[in-house]
């Protein structure tokens, strides 16, 4: 019995499976239209073939709409993962025994070039547990004319994101705009520049009422393009 065509065409997707008459060094081997597929799924989508005998074969690939590619930059704040666009990031300041108060909410304000930067504290703005480092660096980030300072743990690189939506819970969650799965299967939030940047530019909480932190600015000013992404490490 000779089962449909569309039984037939799946075996394309078949590990190992390969129409070539001769294994080579470039094809015969089987791998291919599988990893297709797997990364495809991977992405929640789907990807199927249509063929007419001397016409030629059609492949169609779905992906969500929800889904979107970007070039991000990895960095950790205790246990915790997040990524920032590429595009918003302007420079990176290292690990420098300069210290900034900030207040209760993690916001405050450091010396960058003899102008006032304000900045973000991401472990006082989300309530991060975590053992604070001896010293941190600041990602200076740009949203239109908009530029504040990020105070972080760790510099962990450049890194290819899927953005995913954001579920219910966190939708009301300031500053993030999205998330995304590592390769080792943790889960990293997505900065929304333009919304940490009013969040980090806002009237500071008076002193009196406030609850600040010796934060560890950096020590070593990086302009993006004088260094590569893979420069960048805790």
């Amino acid at each position: 019995m000779v089962p449909p065509d569309e039984q037939i065409l799946q075996l394309i997707f078949a590990a190992g499976f390969s129409t070539a008459e001769k294994v080579t060094n470039l094809s015969g081997r089987g791998v291919g239209m599988d990893v297709v597929r797997s990364n495809i799924e991977a992405l929640r989508g789907s990807v199927t073939i249509d063929s007419t005998e001397g016409a030629g074969s059609t492949i169609e690939i779905r992906l969500p709409l929800t889904l979107a590619i970007i070039d991000g930059f990895l960095v950790g704040v205790g246990a915790s993962k997040f990524i920032f666009p590429l595009e918003t990031v302007v420079e990176v300041i290292e690990n420098r025994a300069v210290t900034a108060t900030l207040d209760s909410r993690g916001r405050g304000v450091v010396e960058l070039r003899g102008r006032a930067l304000p900045v973000v504290g991401l472990r006082e703005l989300y309530a991060l547990d975590g053992e604070v480092p001896p010293r941190c660096s600041v990602v200076v980030i740009q949203s239109g004319a908009q530029r504040c300072g990020v105070i972080v743990d760790n510099l962990l690189g450049q890194h290819q994101t899927v953005i995913k939506p954001l579920g219910s819970m966190f939708r009301s969650l300031r500053g993030i705009s999205g998330s995304t799965i590592l390769g080792n299967g943790e889960v990293a939030l997505i900065f929304d520049a333009a919304s940490l940047g009013q969040l980090a530019a806002e009237a500071a909480t008076p002193a009196s009422r406030a609850t600040p932190r010796a934060a560890r600015a950096p020590d070593e000013i990086a302009p993006r393009g004088q260094r590569t992404p893979d420069d960048w490490h805790a």
